[in-house]
């Protein structure tokens, strides 16, 4: 069993982080404040693709059990989602190689701080900017119709993909070698990863060769699982609903030691 020295120390630590994590955090939503453009920007993109979906490409997509606005929504939350995350590794790069990050190894504080503070950043900006991206819906005929409970998950599921790809942006910004390498990789990887999905048109709709991959990535769980969510087209699937959290928790798992490892050879 711990002593009650250890279990103190233990304690003493986590305090320690969790208050340096929650600094840089403030300090994180401060620049946001300050450089509300960024927020802009991460509304205007997703605004841009509804609307190019909704009244040019959409008259050719013709859906039997909905209308084809409200099954493009879903699509357009994961993407705003998915693409949003990548401004945290670029953010991350930005801080490296400006020797921001530097400086702050100098000071006091947790290690753990920097990383957590950046995916938990990505968090609260999107506790904003999914409720502005529904109400451009609703101004194009996007209905939620469901229980509050529902909504609440279908928001929850949205929230956890953001910080899942939060930590593959982190990742990829530790192991490339500039700030264009990172802009450049977590672009493709946001882009590839919201169209490869069900989010725009049915899966059944794409060459067999690439179907399997599609409805296996984890975008498409989470696209469908909010679709059922949010209108009365079926019941909330238990299925995408339990393979979305599956996704979100094996990349969680999987890149935050990846990130750790390096973030420590780096600081050496």
């Amino acid at each position: 069993m711990m002593s009650s020295a250890t279990v103190g120390s233990f304690r003493q630590q986590f305090a320690h982080a969790a208050s340096d994590t929650l600094a840089l955090l403030y300090r994180n939503i401060l620049r946001y404040r300050r450089m509300p453009d960024v927020i802009v920007f991460l509304v205007v993109q997703p605004l841009i693709v509804l609307l190019l979906f909704r009244y040019i490409l959409g008259g050719a997509i013709h859906l039997p059990h909905m209308s084809y606005v409200d099954y493009l929504m879903p699509g357009v939350f994961g993407m705003a989602i998915v693409i949003g995350s990548s401004t945290i590794g670029i953010g991350l790069a930005e801080d490296l190689a400006s020797g921001t990050v530097d400086h702050l190894r100098a000071l006091p504080i947790a290690r753990s701080a920097l990383l957590v503070a950046r995916t938990f950043t990505d968090i609260a900006r999107n506790l904003l900017v999914i409720p502005l991206i529904g109400l451009l819906g609703a101004a194009v005929g996007f209905k939620i119709t469901t229980t509050v409970p529902n909504l609440v998950l279908a928001y929850a599921l949205l929230l956890a993909l953001g910080f899942a790809f939060a930590w593959i942006s982190t990742t990829v910004a530790l192991w490339t070698s500039s700030v264009e390498a990172t802009q450049g990789l977590v672009i493709l990887f946001a882009l590839t990863f919201s169209f490869a999905s069900s989010g725009f048109v049915p899966v059944s709709t794409m060459p067999h060769v690439i179907r399997g991959v599609v409805n296996a990535s984890p975008v498409t769980y989470v696209d469908n699982a909010v679709r059922l969510l949010v209108t009365t087209a079926s019941g909330p699937s238990s299925h995408d609903t339990a393979f979305s959290l599956i996704w979100v928790a094996g990349i969680v798992i999987v890149m935050v030691p990846l990130s750790v490892m390096r973030y420590a050879r780096l600081q050496r």
